[in-house]
This record gives structure tokens, sequence and C-alpha cells, in this order.
């Protein structure tokens, strides 16, 4: 393997020089390397590295010193590394050097001992080393070629920093850092903090020395090499911080929106924190393709995957712009929330990750209204309540017990889950209070860490009580409650209701409904005209709430106020039917409505709601022209004809879609008008895919293609709101020659999104003349097979391509090994679910049994398939007899229409 050695003028000469301090590994029966994290006895107090990185080359060469002060005195000291390959490693003790040995550690650990102990105290640890830049994975250092140039990058979250140094790299161990990169002279070198120097040391490469950070932990030091293109976005802030944007050679003019908008992020996010931006700079970095992440945090290096941040103008649509709004705001939010203040451990990244989520809905309520991320939040905290009803989902604050644990740790629970009980405390403390709790928490911990126990106190002190054990409630155990509400009225009295809290546990589980929460609970209820609201904290399984003093039964009544409570709701019918009536639907207002819809599509999933009431339910809300609740509407119809749907039925499905949707699809068309709002360019893809898949449209199926076949020739030929939907359908509904017009222009774009398109689509044909084909362009690479495993995900949702897909995957199942990520490889099981069956179960099951514990986060992933597939077999026995009722009723109606 070829380095670069980058300071010494002869190799040979510095090589005999260094043998009295190199040895090779020693083995030892006694010191045996840490099983998961550093025992505290030895603390660093400052990192400085010098890494020679080629992005062209596969290896890396590296110095770093570590100034340690020792607790105790030893003979030894373990760091984190992986995969480093040391050179030469030696302790200084005041101003003597002491020889060191490599300890021979595991994948995870690398130790240096010494002959006799070192004092307790100061002592630098200086290591010389070789490490690897990776072409497949996206972690630690990686490398990835954009057009003719490679670029290499650096992701260390969570754990990878010890692939690019020997460190102690965990993200309580938070010091400065001094980074200097030797690099070749043509490329440009990027990392958290200003470049404080650059030099010329030997021909063709320079070195670029930056400016020592703040304390920052290693999952957050952050390097980028290669031929970026800047694109300015000004400054931003109190501190007037520079904003620029790094994009691939050529590719700085697709960075104008990102630009434009990052400085009145960051903006905002100053105002709420009441607290300046906490770094020198904000650079925002384009990373060509990303298989694990989509944008990370590093301070003042933000990084984001290439169609995030970047877009031509034919991929330059609303859902880009929000999209890389939404991002931004997030990974800004985390300089303050993660950065400037960092968890203990990888047990409180809910810390992080939460909270920069929960900040996305509190810039954009007030910046843009219009977006209702109101609704959005809604739908967000739907994925978490679903992903909840698993025995095996994780708690918010999962205890870490293996690197497993950290892996699993970036989901959504942590995200939307944790983002949604912030939420529903922000409620139940008020507002004003949890935004001073927050600023109080940052300015105590600045530059330093906190755990959840440190938040939870600042916010209590913040609201003048203690919130800590309602919240721990929700922290510390998985799952999410279910409220069955009863309501009574007495004459001369005011109502009650009887609120009765359980976990939510779907038909086919086997786990346990008795679970209990201390739940804030807010409702909100109509009575002669007027409106009343009760709050309480459930503590017991059972309790009862007064609804005012009025005498009386309300009229009408929402059990989840604002929809802002993490629990779902069974009302009895008679109140069910009272706030979805005409005029009770008028008294919700958007995140409402979209939170009710949710509740009864998740009772409908979980079997607790039959599919013909649900469905019942439709038509009626059809008629509402709101984008969030369509999208309700659409997910209550929509994805039952490869499973629920009797195939002799399928027509009359297909009529019922054309009968809710049918004459709105066609009035909007794929193509826009000038007179379009944006909730209308946004439900245009959605509705037009809807009623041309399962409502078999056919001429909007052919119209589709005809705008496909435009579209290669011409990216300008259709919006880009509806590309996808555009390519998706067509390709669904496509024929062969259609197949190789996609293949062709797949191989001759060199737009990513573009090109991750067709691989979705060369996937979605549904004839098994092209799936075959498709396959053999998978198994033969003809494209990066991170890009390319979208044909095969794509065949595994088709219900006439999806055995292939599932053969295809087994018996290439080494081969996709050598060219996906580990953690796109985890994911294989979940391929079996689309299949709800117990003969894929089993094959599922035997074929992952050992391949499973191999793979990071796997075993969790595994056993989360394997309880998907048990959740809906006993959905599709429950539903079936019931989808079946609700489409022989649909016959006559269908067609007296």
């Amino acid at each position: 393997m070829r380095f670069v050695c980058f300071w010494f003028s002869s190799w040979l000469v510095f090589w005999v020089s260094i043998q009295a301090y190199s040895a090779s590994p020693v083995k030892s029966q006694e010191l045996k390397p840490p099983l998961l994290r550093l025992d505290g006895t030895v603390r660093p107090l400052k990192f400085a590295a010098r890494l020679a990185v080629n992005p062209s080359e596969t290896t890396f060469h590296g110095v770093i010193d570590m100034d340690l002060k020792l607790q105790q005195k030893t003979d030894h000291v373990w760091v984190h590394g992986t995969e480093l390959d040391v050179i030469k490693a030696s302790f200084t003790v005041d101003g003597t050097p002491v020889r060191a040995h490599v300890l021979k550690g595991n994948e995870d650990f690398l130790g240096f001992k010494t002959d006799h102990d070192l004092p307790a105290g100061a002592v630098q640890l200086h290591v010389e080393y070789r490490g690897k830049i990776s072409r497949l994975d996206d972690r630690g250092l990686f490398s990835q070629k954009e057009g003719k140039n490679w670029y290499a990058i650096t992701q260390m979250e969570a754990i990878f920093a010890r692939r690019v140094f020997p460190c102690f790299d965990e993200p309580g161990i938070k010091v400065p850092w001094q980074l200097t990169l030797e690099v070749p002279e043509n490329l440009q070198a990027i990392s958290n903090t200003p470049v404080q120097a650059e030099t010329r040391e030997r021909p063709g490469f320079k070195v670029v020395t930056f400016a020592e950070t703040k304390p920052l932990p290693t999952y957050l030091v952050a390097f980028a090499v290669g031929p970026y293109e800047w694109v300015d976005g000004g400054f931003a802030g109190k501190n007037k911080v520079p904003i620029r944007i790094a994009a691939p050679a050529g590719q700085g003019v697709h960075g104008k929106y990102a630009a434009l908008i990052s400085g009145q992020v960051l903006d905002r996010l100053e105002d709420y924190f009441a607290m300046p931006f906490p770094y020198e700079k904000l650079d925002n970095v384009a990373i060509p393709i990303t298989s694990t992440f989509g944008a990370m945090e590093n301070p003042g290096m933000v990084t984001f995957a290439q169609d995030i941040m970047l877009a031509k103008p034919s991929n330059a649509g609303l859902r880009f712009e929000r999209g890389y709004t939404m991002t931004a705001t997030h990974e800004y939010a985390h300089q303050w929330f993660g950065d400037l203040v960092t968890p203990v451990f990888w047990d409180d990244i809910w810390l992080n990750e939460s909270f920069a989520s929960w900040m996305e809905g509190k810039i954009l309520d007030t910046w843009k209204p219009e977006w209702t991320h109101g609704a959005s939040f809604v739908e967000a905290r739907a994925r978490a309540l679903g992903s909840d009803t698993l025995v095996s989902a994780r708690k918010i604050r999962q205890p870490i017990e293996s690197k497993d644990d950290i892996f699993n740790a970036f989901d959504s629970i942590t995200y939307q889950k944790g983002e949604a009980v912030l939420a529903m405390f922000e409620a139940y403390v008020g507002a004003d209070k949890f935004r001073k709790g927050i600023q109080a928490y940052l300015q105590a911990h600045a530059h330093s860490n906190a755990t959840a126990n440190d938040f939870i106190a600042s916010i209590s002190q913040a609201a003048g009580f203690d919130i800590a054990p309602a919240f721990q409630s929700f922290l510390e155990q998985a799952g999410a409650p279910v409220l069955d509400i009863s309501l009574q009225c007495v004459a001369d009295q005011p109502a009650t209701l009887t609120l009765s809290q359980r976990r939510f546990i779907p038909l086919g589980s086997r786990g346990s409904e008795a679970q209990t929460w201390k739940l804030p609970v807010c409702v909100r209820w109509s009575q002669q005209g007027q409106t009343g609201r009760a709050c309480k904290l459930i503590t017991a399984q059972q309790e009862t709430l007064t609804l005012g003093k009025q005498p009386g039964c309300p009229q009408w009544l929402l059990a989840n106020d604002q929809e802002l409570g993490y629990y779902r709701t069974i009302y009895p019918t008679d109140l069910l039917q009272k706030l979805l009536g005409a005029e009770g639907r008028k008294l919700l207002d958007l995140p409402e409505m979209v939170g009710v819809l949710d509740n009864l599509n998740a009772l409908a999933s979980a079997g607790h709601l039959s599919l013909e009431e649900l469905l019942s339910l439709s038509p009626a809300l059809a008629d509402d022209q709101r984008r969030h609740v369509i999208l309700e509407v659409v997910s209550m119809v929509s994805g039952l004809q490869d499973h629920v749907v009797d195939p002799a039925q399928r027509q009359v499905y297909a009529d019922f879609i054309q009968k809710l949707y049918g004459a709105k699809a066609r009035s909007l068309g794929w193509n826009p008008q000038a007179s379009d709002d944006e909730d209308t360019r946004l439900i245009r893809p959605v509705l037009l895919s809807l009623v041309a898949d399962e409502g078999a449209d056919k001429a909007l199926q052919v119209e589709a293609q005809e705008l496909a076949v435009k579209w290669l020739s011409n990216r300008e030929a259709i919006s880009p709101d509806v590309t996808s939907a555009v390519i998706s359908i067509a390709a669904s509904s496509g024929d062969q020659k259609l197949f190789q017009k996609f293949l062709l222009e797949a191989h001759r774009t060199e737009d990513r999104n573009d090109r991750r398109r067709l691989l979705v689509a060369l996937g979605a044909f549904r004839d098994v003349k092209s799936a075959r084909a498709a396959l053999a362009i998978v198994k033969k690479g003809e494209f990066d097979a991170r890009e390319a495993i979208d044909i095969l995900w794509s065949m595994s949702g088709r219900v006439e391509t999806r055995q292939l897909a599932w053969d295809f995957m087994k018996s290439n199942f080494d081969l996709l090994l050598k060219r996906l990520t580990d953690e796109q490889m985890a994911s294989m099981p979940f391929m079996a679910v689309s299949f709800c069956d117990e003969p894929h179960q089993t094959d599922m099951e035997k074929f992952f049994k050992l391949r499973s514990p191999k793979m990071p986060g796997g075993p969790r992933l595994h056993a989360q398939a394997n309880e998907a597939i048990d959740l809906c077999r006993a959905y599709l026995s429950k539903q079936r007899p019931s989808m079946r009722s609700f489409l022989a009723k649909q016959i006559g109606r269908i067609d007296s229409k």
C-alpha cells in the first residue's frame, strides 16, 4: 500500500532513525482491551493531528499527539483505534521520550505499553500510523468519485473517528483539536475551523493548518478534501458568520438555493436561543452519495448528501426547497444542541436528534406558516407511534450495552418520538418557560457535556415544578399509551370523562398491555356554543376528568387538544361520529384533523377498527381540499390491493379509488397551472399516482409514459414537482421498450438525482422479462451498488416481482455483501415483510439467523422485521373479510354513479 511521507526529506533515513521507538504488537495474557467504554483513568486534554490525504489514494498517513492526564501510575494506555497500522509510538514524560510497544487489542481498541510505569500526571502520547480511505462505506474517512474527480470526506458519527485517528472516541470526552492536512496543491481542504496557515513543503502538495477548535468530541471532528467549487452565502448572525456552499467541481450553480436560505436559518436559530452562533464559520459541504445518513452537524462544517443541498433547475421543485430548509434547520440547531452542549454518552443521543427535529417546527411555524408544519409534525409523530407498537421497539433513552445499541440509536424513536415528547412537555410546561429552560441549559453546559437529567432539571427549574417523573416515564420505557375514553353525563352536574390508559398493542403482538405512564392529557369540548378545555397529568391506570363547571353533556369532544399528546385514543362510536361529522370537523384545526384521521388509520392497522368502518368514512372526507387531509385519506385507502383485496375484487377497488379522486386527479393533470398554489403543486403527484396506479387509469398511465419519454431528452419537459411520479407510473405500466430507454439514460446521465430516479424505475416494471433484466444489471455491477440496490428494493415492493427480488437477494448475498455497506445489508430482513406470510417469515428467520448478528445493529433489525410480519399476518386475517364486505357494497354504488 502506498502512502505519502510528508515532512521528511528521506523516508528511508527516517525509518532507520525511529526504530528505537518502534515495536511489533505485544501479546499479553494480562492486559485485555476494554469491552465497550474506556475506564476513565486516562483523560485527554488536547489532540493535535496531521494527516496526508490524497482522495485518489486508498490509504492515508497520520501523526497524532495526545496531551493526556494519567489519574494513577500505569504501564499502559488503551485508546480507540480501528484498522489502523501503527508505525511508531512513544510517550513523553517531562520532556523525556519513553518507548511504547503496541498492544494487540480488538477491532475497536489499540494499546500502548511501556517497560516501566508512567507516573500519574501529564504525559504526551505520540503515534504515527497508516489508515484506510474507504471507497465503499461512508464512515470514517472515505472517498467518492464525482465526474472525473475524487473527493475525500469524513463521517465520524457515531464511532468512526477511531478509523481515522487513534483517539478517545466517546462523546463525553470533549477537548480542543489542532488539525493539519497535507493535500495535493490543486485541491481544497476544509475542516471545522478557518484556515490558519498554508505552506508548501514539497512539490505538488500543500500543508493546510486549521485554527484550533473549541472543545469537541471526536465524532464532530470533520474534514474534506477535493476540487470544491465555492458558492458565497454571505454573512449571518450577530457575529457576521461567513457562510459558504462547497459543491463538487462544476456544480456550484446548483447551490444557489442553499446559499440563499442558509443565513436566514441561522438568524432565526440565534434569536430562539438568545445566543450567537458558537463557531467561527459555517461551511456546507456536499457528499456525492450517502447510504447511512443524509446530513451531519459537524460544527463549522456541516455535510449534506448532494441531492439534499444541490439541485439543477429541473430538480429544484418545492420538495427540494422544503427538504433543504428543514434539513439545514435541523443540522444548524445541532450547532448549539449537540455541538456546543454534547451528551455524555450515546444513551442520550436523543438530546441531540429529538431536539434538532423539534426545532424544525419551532422555526418553520413562525417563519413559513404556509408550510403547515404543525400538520407535518403530527405526521412525523404518527411514524414514531407506528414504530412504538413493536415489542422490539427501543426506549428513547435506551441503555447502551453493545455497539449494536449505538447503531440502533439513530431511528424514528430517537428522532420522531423524542420530538413528539418534547412538544408534549413544551405544551405542558408552557412555551416561554420551556424556552427559558433550554437557554439556561445551553449556558450552563456550553462547550461541555450534559445528561438527560441535566436537561430535565433545567426545564423543571424554569417551569417551577419537577417534570422529571413524567418526562422519564416516556424516556425510560418503550411503547406508546392508548386512552380508552368514556363520557358520563348526569343531569344538573358537569360531565366527567373516564380515561383508562394502557400500552397500545396491535392484533398479533406478543407484548403486554399492562403498562402506564405519567401522561399529560388535555381535552377540548364544545357545549351549548361555548368551548371548554381541561388538562390533567394522568398517573394511574384509570382516572376521571371533570369537564368544566357547566352542567350537561358536551356536543363534541377532542381527547387530544392540538394533537400534541403522545398517545392514541379510542373514542366511543357516538363521540367519534360527532367529532367527524360536518359540524364537528369545522371545530378541528388542520393538525387536529390530521391527528384524528391518523389515529383511525392506526386503529385499523392494529386491528382495533375494521377496514369497512374506516373506509366508509372516506367519501365524506374526500371533499376536503386541504393537502394534509388528502394525504391522510390517501393513506387510508391506498396500498390495499396486493394483500387485502381479493383478486376478483380488484377492479371494484380500482373503481372505488376512481370514484374518490379520479375526477380531481384528472382536473389537476400532470402539467402545472400558473394559478397553482404550493399545496396544489405538492398534492398533484400524490393524487395522480394513486389514480393512475391503484385506480388503474389507463389514460393517465399513457400520458405518464409520453411525458417520461420527453423528459429523457429534455429535462425541462415536465415540472420537477412531478418528475419522480411520472417516471414511476410510466415504469409500472411500461413495456420492455421503455425499460431499455430508461436503462440507456441511466447509463448516460451524470446527474445523481436523475440516475437514482431511473434506477428505482427499472425495478418498478411489472413484466418478468424486464424484472430479470433489472436483476442482471444489479449482478453485473453496471452502476454503483449503493445506488443500484434501489432496483432490488423497488422490485420487492411489487407483487409481480417481489419473489424474484427475494430469491436474488439470497442467492447473491455474498456478492452484495462485498458491494454494499454493512448498514445497507443489515436492513435486508425487511425485504421479507412485503410477503406478509408464514413461509417467507420462516425462510427469513433461517437465512438471517447467523447473518444478522454480524451486521451493525443487525439483531434488533432482524427482530423488528420478524415482528412486523407477525403483525401483518394478524392484520390480514382480521381485515380481509371486512374489505371483502366493504367492496361488495360498493358495486351498486359505483354502478349507479
